[in-house]
């Protein structure tokens, strides 16, 4: 449903889970991608800002390949930000990498390895 574009009705299936299960991590990281689609720009909107460089433009590049499943190619576009722009709208990229790795939940693979690299780069 996401993947579709139907984040509310995604939503929706998600309230209606067993408590138990609505913590679970397959359902955190089902609500984290409903939440990345509503905060990145539309497939449209990336193409539109053509070659654009700054902060804010790999920002949403970044966010939109998160919401589109591809967190590897985003968690890297992230940590690249941080090492330019740090301060990026009051530390956006660490903070959005801190949601996946939740939405991941902690053992996952890339978890584990961009956690990593954060914690390089932090210290």
């Amino acid at each position: 449903l996401v993947a579709e574009g139907r984040g509310e009705e995604a939503r929706s299936v998600l309230d209606n889970l067993p408590p138990e299960e609505r913590d679970a991590a397959p359902a955190r990281g089902v609500r984290a991608s409903i939440e990345f689609s509503e905060q990145a720009l539309s497939t449209e909107e990336i193409a539109a800002l053509g070659d654009r460089t700054d902060s804010e433009a790999q920002y949403q590049r970044a966010l939109r390949q998160v919401a589109d499943g591809q967190y590897d190619a985003g968690l890297e576009a992230l940590l690249a930000l941080m090492k330019q722009d740090r301060a990026y709208n009051d530390d956006a990229a660490r903070k959005t990498l801190l949601q996946v790795f939740d939405a991941l939940g902690a053992d996952h693979p890339l978890t584990v390895t961009y956690r990593r690299k954060l914690f390089a780069l932090l210290y």
